[in-house]
């Protein structure tokens, strides 16, 4: 006669408990690719709005005309997306020293700031 305890396979418990360990595991990774994908998106846009405001700073830092316009907007399109840009001209203390402040941000949601960049700017000789 065999013995009931010397069984093959597993009961039906062992294989509940096996199943909701590998869900949970499944659950985290999932997680973890979800905000690795976010994180690297927002990364991409920090990229590429960074670039949108240091070219408009360049441009603005080459401009001939002395003191410039108090403020400017623009749309650009960059990496295939559109990108809003608003540039400040303040005045300072220096009569020939102005403050130049960059902000840009996606065109589909304008109010959400995604870079900042801020500069100097002498008054041109001649």
């Amino acid at each position: 006669m065999k013995s009931l305890s010397n069984h093959n396979g597993f009961t039906l418990l062992e294989l509940l408990v096996a199943m909701a360990i590998f869900a949970t595991a499944g659950i985290a990774i999932m997680q973890a690719t979800s905000a690795h994908i976010r994180s690297i998106t927002m990364l991409e846009d920090s990229t590429f709005a960074s670039f949108v405001a240091n070219n408009q700073m360049q441009l603005a830092l080459l401009e001939k005309e002395w003191p410039g316009k108090e403020q400017r907007k623009g749309e650009v399109e960059q990496g295939n997306r559109k990108w809003l840009w608003q540039l400040e001209n303040y005045k300072l203390e220096d009569a020939d020293l102005r403050l130049i402040k960059i902000q840009v941000s996606l065109a589909e949601t304008p109010e959400d700031i995604l870079y900042s960049l801020q500069s100097y700017k002498g008054k041109p000789n001649g």
